[in-house]
């Protein structure tokens, strides 16, 4: 009985690492899903921090993209880093970046 038990849970684990590695477990940033939505155009005023605009790839975090444009090293702390985050991406909450999706990061002088 202990077998059978150990086997199910082999395959229950198994059957999960699968579809992780298959399918991802960030949502997918398909067009036809999300409803299209006519903007009106409007004067938005530039921001007032320095930015670089990145594709968002697989495994990738706002804090890991962030560290990876200033050599590996973030020179602000966490809270200043997300609220500028989110100021150039209006209001975009690091939480719900998509894969495919480029946004903006902020560029700090070191």
């Amino acid at each position: 009985m202990k077998n059978f038990l150990l086997f199910i849970a082999v395959i229950l684990i198994a059957a999960g690492l699968w579809n992780d590695l298959t399918n991802g477990s960030l949502p997918h940033s398909n067009e036809e899903q999300q409803p299209k939505v006519k903007a009106e155009h409007t004067e938005v005023p530039p921001p007032s921090l320095p930015y670089e605009e990145v594709e968002v790839e697989t495994g990738d975090t706002v804090l890991s993209i962030l560290a990876a444009l200033h050599n590996g090293r973030l020179p602000a702390d966490i809270e200043t880093a997300i609220s500028d985050f989110q100021d150039l991406n209006k209001g975009v909450s690091p939480d719900s970046i998509r894969r495919g999706e480029s946004y903006k990061f902020p560029l700090y002088e070191e």
